[in-house]
């Protein structure tokens, strides 16, 4: 999640007028975008380079240029894309604030969790792509119908997206863990059990983190 204004221009991708699709040429965006995601589920985020996606759709690496600058935009239209998905799949206006948040930061985290590189990159990327806007945008606007204060209602939403980012990190990690061979799984982390007890599903965590922010908005309570 980001609070970038549009306004600040920052240099990405999504505020450059896409160019049209060149008639003569196989490629798009969209297929540029897929290929990018493609090769980084498979090999990594250290994989993501010009020339492995122009590998990965049979082309010459300077074809590429046509529609993206450089090795960022990948990433962010990457990112974004990973987020259709939940971003398509909104919970409603008759939706309470509270499980709104609940069931958006779920979604997020289930896209980046699925995604073993995402997290990472989001953490280091502002997140401005039109999925994301719109999954922040959705939790923005429940915590303001919460009736909280403004300052409170942005804490709120940095503890969100915090929790969302840092909990998929730490899942990628401890999927690593799980598939690392017995004698080293041991040394790093104990016992199975020891991991769930150190690791606490999202869910749960999720749930605990909007409780507060429950008390924090409202510490009176609904009013009736």
């Amino acid at each position: 999640m980001s609070d970038t204004p549009p306004e600040q221009h920052v240099d990405s991708v999504f505020y450059r007028p896409p160019r049209k699709r060149r008639t003569e040429s196989p490629l798009s965006r969209d297929r540029i975008v897929i290929a990018s995601v493609a090769l980084l589920d498979r090999d990594g985020a250290s994989a993501l380079t010009m020339r492995k996606v122009a590998a990965e759709l049979d082309v010459h690496a300077t074809s590429l240029y046509w529609y993206v600058q450089r090795r960022e935009d990948l990433i962010d239209l990457a990112l974004d894309h990973v987020l259709a998905g939940p971003a398509g799949d909104l919970p409603g206006d008759d939706v309470p604030w509270d499980e709104v948040v609940l069931r958006v930061a779920k979604q997020y985290y289930d896209a980046f969790a699925a995604h073993p590189w995402a997290a990472g990159f989001a953490g280091t990327r502002p997140l401005i792509g039109p999925n994301a806007m719109a999954l922040a945008g959705r939790i923005i606007a429940a915590l303001t119908e919460s009736g909280g204060a403004e300052k409170d209602r942005m804490i709120a939403a940095t503890a969100i997206s915090q929790q969302v980012l840092g909990a998929a990190t730490t899942a990628v990690v401890a999927r690593g863990l799980s598939n690392a061979p017995a004698e080293d799984y041991a040394a790093a982390v104990g016992t199975p059990q020891t991991l769930d007890i150190w690791l606490p599903s999202f869910d749960d965590v999720l749930t605990l983190l909007v409780e507060a922010i429950r008390t924090r908005l409202n510490p009176t309570g609904p009013t009736t």
